[in-house]
């Protein structure tokens, strides 16, 4: 359980090394430097995680970011970021883990061209050596 919580700190700072990084902001918050259209996106999909359906947030964060703008970009970082601040009970009740969650993470990454952001985030994945 440490380890998970120090791997989702380690999210939420790059998410907002990025968000500095595009968006010039020096606000660690970056869920407020979306605009309210973004900002409702993300809470939608939040809510679908917390009503217990993860897989189907990613699909949609998936289907959402097909298009590979910053704005998108900061959607599902911030998404990524908020499901940190989740407790690990929502995961578990609708089959959801946290392999699922760096696996998730990784494809989201891999759009962008941000693949080494999982390792960071997650530390090597030892399953697949």
């Amino acid at each position: 359980m440490f380890e998970q919580d120090y791997i989702m700190r380690q999210i939420k700072e790059m998410t907002a090394i990025i968000a500095k990084i595009m968006f010039g902001v020096n606000d660690r918050k970056s869920f407020y430097m979306l605009q309210e259209a973004e900002r409702q996106k993300v809470y939608s999909l939040v809510t679908q995680v917390k009503n217990g359906e993860p897989k189907e947030a990613v699909l949609e964060l998936d289907r959402l970011t097909d298009n590979n703008t910053k704005e998108n970009m900061m959607i599902g970082l911030e998404f990524y970021a908020q499901l940190s601040d989740m407790d690990e009970e929502y995961f578990i009740k609708s089959g959801y883990s946290f392999g699922n969650l760096r696996d998730d993470f990784e494809n989201f990454t891999k759009k962008f061209g941000m693949d080494q952001m999982t390792e960071l985030y997650f530390g090597k994945d030892d399953d697949n050596e």
